[in-house]
Formats: structure tokens, C-alpha cells, sequence
């Protein structure tokens, strides 16, 4: 499909005779235009020039048509490239503001009382031809093969409640969301000449949209280019008529399609239990017992194989260095003392010289002790590219939807004739299977098509790509189990903090714990302890590029985890947005498969049983992040034939520490991360910051990645006005498309699903109003609505809680600390009154099934 080629059925459906000949023609009016009393106008001559987002920029530059957004590079697509990143998404940003440039005179201004005037800016829900099924979408889809055609115009968002409209320079309008747009939703967005200028006259579309704005039929422009343009405005322009705005008053219009995030998770959660709900089908069909083919059929999930852990018995043989300090530990360990011998001397020696440094010790390490450690694996998909997971991201396994439409609606025949010549790849069985046969594994370069292979509402299912023969990576799972015995001891002696626990007869509940960025599963046994003596086992894995799951590539160390020789970009990857969005994704199925995978549990030590169906989530920062999309989309039912395993998905509360969602712009403010995020972007696009570094390195004989944080803190408090303004446009730029692109894994669009879905607890470290108190990783607010830990509580809708609250049902709710900083949840170095009280919270919260939210001590909380 090419542009051009959309002329005659633009035409055609709406009446017009011709293209081309016969009418005005745009350049020769736009010359005749009268100039003596300019008026201001939005900023619109296509294809150059107009304003994003806009469907308009999903008109295909190449021979596949596959509902992606075409940036400048499509046919020589550059992923690093964050422009060209955005043309593999099916969707725009659901959060991020739009912006509308205008083109003012001389002495006149956009007063900000215009824009809020209730008819000045509107913006509606819709649905386009292609996509929808009315009669009237159907009539309009069978003339006009084009995206972005509204048919359909539903609800108007109300101004100031779902957005508000204000300037970010002087000749630019900026619409903001309040809340995030619905993913994989059309809009259509109007201005109208009720916006007002500072001498009380209209803002005007451009004088090409003004032309393109007459009707076709009776006052068609000259060139194919120019009708082709014409046609669409007229169907955009007669779209919003409908929702009773005139046609003559419309100065813009465009529909914009929202990125379709949630999709691609949800299909792969489908993809995770498909094969055991299709083996224990045919077992039941086959006349086999229920319990027989439930365990026959368990082979097809992830499972999850447990034995005795090479590092330790318990969670306090990982972390005794950390909680005594390295020399103190290692002379623990030259004295022989460990978890069982202290506890033999406190009983039965108290002779021993030992006995008080065992006394005044063993309260703080017994219940970590008291969390056996065991160690186990499971293979899961491995999305992404192991041998360049820095520079590739998740791919799909089929040939869009989209694109085999438009190929059958040019050329009918030819995906038979494709699968006839064998032209089909090793996935199209897969395809198939996953989408009711609507989908192909096609080799579309056979009819001289590049098929790029984006993921997309209309090729949601990924292929994978682990380094395992089925494309699996083998991952570590850690394991802590209480230990009964000495939980029931310590109760004995300390029965006003500890009460007796006995494993119930279905086993051991469980907590999934998520680790944050630079961490690793280690870090998260410093909660094991306080869950163990609540009676909860304990699951954790590492995330993609974390720990245990780092690469190394030709000597290159890809870890994101400290200590490991890698970098925290290597995960949060600002050099390729669309790793980035997948390493965000990854976290997310990999969790969700870890939680499928406890339904085929195989224990060989004897000691670790746990009980599959009371199952709970805990994460801490990037864990909480990704843990959002992870528990939302696991609790949100499938339907139809698999409706019927949607409890082996289950997570029955949620406890999130820290985390945030608008993830581009909070990690652009944030104090921890900022610096190296706009750091590393301007060292790839100002001139002026990148002769700075340059000195900096050479002055200070460092390399550039290591001179890049201190260059850049340097030039910010050097740089000129100017420089400072040609920055921020260059970091603005980067944030758009960052957020754009990212948006599948950002929480924000899961948020509705988990609130509607889950109980939620959720921390933020707000601090005591002194510098730096609150959280210095994720801010708790931004300069955007959307963005920051105070959005995600609005968007979940959780109630602030400074005391406990006791009820019947389960709830929800948020706490705020005044004490602790962001890794308070693992780490007490800041305050071990408010990492007490976190994970006594937490656990309180998951023992009683979400109906509790238990303050202890009210001097860490905020009221």
C-alpha cells in the first residue's frame, strides 16, 4: 500500500469524481492569501509539518502496511534511534502530554484562560474505520484502506478531570493527561476557534488545513498529493461534526490511537498455561481421572524443581556478612558459631565464654535463621536476544494481522498461495494455535516485503529466543521455608513478638519477592526472616540482566546488578527503548511464570512444602514496578476454554514498597538517576555538552563513560540560558519517545486492572520535610500528573492510612513513612524502626488475606 494509492478511496467515499485536475491549487492559494491582518494558527502543513501525536503518521512509507507508527527510518529502521524506536509501536503514549504548536504574530499571545475554555480544546473517545465492526465503521473501512479514519465518536473526556490544557513555552499548547488514556484506544482530538488569542480573535487552522477542510465534493484541490490530503481532513473534519462541533469551527483535528499496552503480557500469559490446558484436555477427553491427568498434563508447565541449597541452610548463611559486617562474621565463623551452635550455647551452656556475645547477637539473626534457604530452577521463555540483549528486543513470532489484511485486500489469493509455495516459517504452527487461526508465520520477502516483525495488538504472540533448545533460559529460584521447630522455640522465649506457627496441612503459603534495579534475589532474604516467623515461604528469582541471569558477550559483562562488573543501564537501557520496554516486560511473564510454575512444584529435599493456591506478592522499587504489571495481569481472568486455570495465576494480595509509574519522566527528576539519564542523552545530541565532556575527560585523564556524570554536573552549572533551553528540548524530545515506547511496561497502565482486581499495599518514603528525606530514587511527584509514586496512588485509588485498620473484606491502601529512604524494605542502614515496621506490615497484610492493615509504630508513619 502507498500513500498516493489512498487518494481513490478517500475519493470514492466520498463521492468525488476524479483525483487531481480541475481544482484549486494549495500552493497558489496559499500565495494569494491576504497577509495584512494575520491571525494566529496552529501549526500544520503536512507531510513535513504537523502536530504529534497523530494517526496521520501511521500511513505506510513501505510496502507493509502493519498499523505501526512510520518514523523517517523504516526502511533502514534504527532501534537506538528513539524517533525510529516509535515507529515499532501500534500506538502513542497514553500518558504523555500532547502538543499542538502555533504560529502567532507579532505582540500576540495565547492567554491561559483561553485554553480552558470548556469548547476551546475537546477531546473525545472513537474508534477508526479499520477497526471497527458498525455497519458505518465497515462502509467506510471498505473505501478507505487508511488508519486514523474515525467512524464512531463515543465519550468526551471532561477538561480538567481526564486532562488539562495549559502552554509549556509560548507557542505551544500542552495537553496533559490527569489519568493515563485506555491502552489500545482510539481518540479524537478537536480544537475549535472557541480558543481565543490576547486580542480576542480565533486561532485559526493553517491556511493548508483550512483548504484541506473544504468539501471535497464541491471545492476539491488540484493534485493527488493535495486530495489525498483534503479526503482525510474532510473525514476527520465530518468525524467531529458528529459529536455536534461545525465543520467551519474545527481549526485541528486528529485521531490518535494509544499504544496497545497489556496486550502482548496477556498473550503470553495464554501462551504460559496453553499447553497444560490443552494436554489436560485431551487426558480428560481420553477418560483419565482428574487427579492422573492434572499430574500427567503438569509437565507442560514451568516446573519448578527444588533441592538443598549450595550456599547455606538458611537465610542467615547468605546475609550473616551483611548483618554482622564482614570481619565480625568471619569471626563468628572461625568460632564455630552458626545458627545451631548459638542456639545450643544459649540454651545449655550458659558457662560459655561465648555465651554473651551469643546472647546479645542471637535475637536480631535467629529469624534468619529460622528461614531455611533451599534452591531450585525453572526454565521459562526467554524473550529477548541472549547473544545481543543490549542492542535487540522481543520480536514477533507471526506476521501482523494488519499486514495480511492489506496484502489479501490488494492481492486476494496470496496467503494461500505463500503457505502453497512453503513459504512459511517454523512458527506458523504456533501462530495458529495462539490466535484461532488468524495468524501466519509468513516469509513475506518471497512477494518482496520486509517484514519487520513488531509487536503489536495485531501480532501480540513474541517468539522465543533463550539459549535453550526450546527457547527457555534456565533460572535460579531461591527458596526459604519456615522453619517450624525453632519459630515454635523462639516463641517460647519471646512470646510477646513471636507466636507459634505449624504448617498447614495444603503447606507452607507463599510470598513472590521482586528485588529492585541493581539489586538481586540475595538482597530479598533480609524479608525472609520476618515472613518465616509469619509462616510464609519465600520464591525469588532474579530480574532479566540481574545476578544470576547477567551475560557475558565477547568479554562484556552484562549485569545490572552491583557488583557484578555491568551497568544499571544495561537493564534500564537508554541506548535501545525498545530493550528497555522488553526488559521491562520480561520481569514482568517471568514473575508471572515463576507463579505458574508453583502449580508443578517438585520438592526432592522433603522439606519444602508449600501450598500453591495461597500465594502473595512482595517487590521493592523496579520489583514493584514491573510486579504491578505482573500481579495485574495474572489476576485479570481469561476467558473462554481457559477461564478454568485462572486461579493457577493467582496472587491473593500485593505488597508494593516504592514504586512509581510515568517511568520516563521520574527517572529524568529523579536525584539518584536523573544525572546519568540526561547525561547520557545529551552526550548523544548537544553539542555544547558534548565539547564540554570531552574537556572534562581530557583535563581530568578519565575515560568519557567515567567523566560523563561529573561533566555533565559541571556544565549544568555553566551552560548559557540558551544552551540550558536547547537541552531541555533535546531531553524533551527523548522523554516522549522514551515514555512512548516504554509504555507496555510501565505500571501505570496496569494500575486499573490491579486495583480492580487485587488488595494493594503500598509504601512511599515521603520523609520528614528535611532535604533529602524523602525518596531520592523514584520522586513521589514530577512536573508531569502522571508520573511519580503519588500518581500510581491516585490511579490505584488508595486510601492514605496513618493507623491500622481492621476489616472483614479485604482492602487497600497506602502508607507513608516519614523515616527510611528507598531501600528501606531490604535495607535498615537508614532506620530499622521504619524497615520493622515495613515488613511487619507486609506480613500482617498477606496472613490476613488483606483485610489488615496493622500500624505498630506510629512514629515512622506519617499521619
Amino acid at each position: 500500500m502507498k500513500k498516493l494509492l489512498l487518494c481513490t478511496a478517500i475519493a470514492a467515499s466520498l463521492s468525488l469524481s476524479g483525483c487531481g485536475g480541475g481544482g484549486e491549487d494549495l500552493v497558489e492559494v496559499q500565495a494569494q492569501t491576504p497577509v495584512d491582518k494575520p491571525f494566529a494558527r496552529i501549526v500544520f502543513n503536512p507531510p513535513s509539518t504537523f502536530p504529534l501525536p497523530n494517526d496521520a503518521a501511521m500511513l505506510p512509507a513501505t510496502s507493509l502496511f502493519d498499523f505501526t507508527i512510520e518514523s523517517e527510518n523504516q526502511t533502514d529502521f534504527d532501534g537506538s534511534n528513539p524517533l525510529d524506536a516509535v515507529g515499532a509501536l501500534d500506538g502513542w503514549s497514553t500518558q504523555y502530554p500532547m502538543t499542538i504548536d502555533v504560529d502567532l504574530p507579532a505582540n500576540v499571545t495565547l492567554p491561559l484562560a483561553s485554553l480552558q475554555a470548556p469548547n476551546a480544546i475537546h477531546i473525545y473517545e472513537a474508534t477508526q474505520a479499520l477497526e471497527g465492526t458498525s455497519a458505518a465503521c465497515q462502509a467506510i473501512a471498505s473505501q478507505v484502506a487508511a488508519p486514523g479514519v474515525p467512524c464512531e465518536i463515543g465519550e468526551r473526556l471532561t477538561l480538567n478531570q481526564d486532562y488539562a490544557v495549559t502552554l509549556s513555552d509560548s507557542d505551544t499548547i500542552a495537553i496533559i493527561p490527569l489519568r493515563p488514556l485506555k491502552p489500545g484506544q482510539g481518540y479524537m482530538l478537536v480544537v475549535t476557534e472557541d480558543l481565543l488569542d490576547s486580542d480576542g480573535r480565533p486561532v485559526l487552522g493553517s491556511t493548508t488545513w483550512e483548504l484541506a477542510r473544504q468539501d471535497i465534493n464541491s471545492l476539491p484541490l488540484s493534485s493527488a498529493d493535495q486530495l489525498q490530503l483534503q479526503g482525510l481532513v474532510n473525514l476527520l473534519v465530518n468525524g467531529s461534526s458528529g459529536a455536534g462541533i461545525p465543520i467551519e469551527q474545527t481549526s485541528y483535528a486528529a485521531y490518535i490511537s494509544t499504544g496497545s499496552a497489556g496486550t502482548v503480557t496477556a498473550t503470553v500469559k495464554q501462551l504460559q498455561v496453553g499447553p497444560f490446558a490443552q494436554a489436560l484436555g485431551t487426558l480428560l477427553a481420553q477418560g483419565v481421572d482428574l487427579p492422573t491427568a492434572q499430574a500427567t498434563a503438569a509437565q507442560y508447565l514451568p516446573v519448578v524443581a527444588v533441592g538443598d541449597s549450595p550456599r547455606g541452610d538458611s537465610a542467615y548463611d547468605v546475609l550473616g556478612p551483611t548483618l554482622l559486617g564482614a570481619d565480625t562474621f568471619a569471626q563468628f565463623e572461625a568460632l564455630g558459631l552458626n545458627c545451631d551452635t548459638m542456639r545450643a550455647i544459649l540454651t545449655g551452656d550458659p558457662l560459655n565464654p561465648l555465651y554473651p556475645t551469643v546472647a546479645s547477637a542471637y535475637g536480631s539473626l535467629a529469624p534468619f535463621c529460622a528461614a531455611t534457604l533451599k534452591t531450585g530452577q525453572v526454565n521459562l521463555p526467554y524473550y529477548s536476544n541472549p547473544e545481543n540483549p543490549l542492542g535487540d528486543w522481543w520480536r514477533s513470532a507471526c506476521t501482523s494481522g494488519a499486514a495480511v489484511s492489506a496484502i489479501e485486500g490488494s492481492a486476494p489469493g496470496t496467503v494461500a498461495s505463500l503457505i502453497a509455495n512453503g513459504a512459511v516459517g517454523p512458527n506458523n504452527e504456533l501462530c495458529q494455535a495462539a490466535s484461532g487461526g488468524q495468524l501466519y508465520d509468513l516469509n513475506l520477502a518471497a512477494i518482496g516485503i520486509t517484514d519487520r516483525r513488531h509487536l503489536t495488538k495485531f501480532a501480540p504472540v513474541p517468539v522465543a529466543q533463550g539459549s535453550n533448545p526450546d527457547g527457555t533460559e534456565t533460572i535460579e529460584v531461591q527458596v526459604t521455608i519456615p522453619d517450624e521447630e525453632l519459630i515454635n522455640f523462639l516463641a517460647t522465649i519471646n512470646p510477646d513478638e513471636i507466636a507459634p506457627v505449624s504448617k498447614p496441612e495444603a503447606g507452607w503459603p507463599v510470598v513472590v519477592i521482586q528485588h529492585g534495579i541493581t539489586s538481586k534475589k540475595e538482597d530479598v532474604l533480609a524479608a525472609a526472616g520476618t515472613l518465616a516467623l509469619a509462616g510464609f515461604a519465600t520464591v525469588a528469582i532474579d530480574h532479566p540482566l540481574h545476578g544470576s541471569r547477567g551475560f557475558e558477550i565477547d568479554g562484556q559483562t552484562v549485569n545490572a546488578s552491583n557488583g557484578f562488573g555491568g551497568s544499571s543501564t544495561d537493564y534500564l537501557n537508554l541506548g535501545s527503548l525498545l530493550s528497555a520496554r522488553d526488559n521491562l516486560r520480561q520481569s514482568i511473564v517471568d514473575t508471572m511464570g515463576l507463579r505458574l510454575g508453583l502449580n508443578a512444584w517438585v520438592d526432592t529435599t522433603g522439606e519444602a512444602d508449600i501450598d500453591p493456591t495461597n500465594v502473595h506478592f512482595m517487590g521493592q522499587s523496579l520489583g514493584s514496578i514491573t510486579g504491578i504489571g505482573t500481579v495485574a495481569t495474572a489476576n485479570t481472568p481469561m476467558s473462554g476454554d481457559l477461564a478454568a486455570f485462572n486461579s493457577m495465576f493467582e496472587f491473593k494480595t500485593a505488597g508494593l514498597s516504592v514504586p512509581g509509574g510515568g517511568i520516563a519522566q521520574f527517572l529524568i527528576e529523579s536525584a539518584g538517576f536523573g544525572p546519568l539519564v540526561s547525561a547520557s542523552v545529551l552526550a548523544g545530541g548537544s553539542e555544547s555538552f558534548q565539547v564540554a565532556l570531552g574537556t572534562y575527560a581530557q583535563t581530568n585523564g578519565v575515560p568519557v563513560s567515567q567523566a560523563l556524570i561529573p561533566a555533565y554536573l559541571q556544565y549544568v552549572g555553566e551552560r548559557t540560558a540558551a544552551q540550558a533551553a536547547a537541552d531541555a528540548a533535546i531531553i524533551g524530545q527523548f522523554a516522549f519517545a522514551a515514555q512512548t515506547v516504554i509504555e507496555g511496561g510501565d505500571p501505570n497502565n496496569y494500575a486499573a486492572r490491579l486495583a480492580a482486581t487485587t488488595p494493594v499495599l503500598l509504601h512511599e518514603v515521603v520523609g520528614d520535610g528535611s532535604e533529602g528525606s524523602s525518596d531520592q530514587v523514584i520522586p513521589n511527584t514530577t512536573s508531569l500528573p502522571t508520573s511519580g509514586t503519588e500518581a500510581l496512588i491516585r490511579f490505584l485509588g488508595l486510601p492514605s492510612i496513618s493507623s491500622s485498620v481492621v476489616a472483614e473484606t479485604p482492602q487497600s491502601g497506602a502508607v507513608r513513612f516519614v523515616a527510611g529512604e528507598h531501600g528501606s524494605l531490604f535495607n535498615p542502614t537508614s532506620s530499622v524502626a521504619a524497615t520493622t515496621e515495613m515488613q511487619l506490615q507486609m506480613a500482617t497484610f498477606f496472613a490476613t488475606q488483606g483485610t489488615a492493615i496493622v500500624v505498630r509504630d506510629e512514629s515512622v508513619v506519617a499521619n
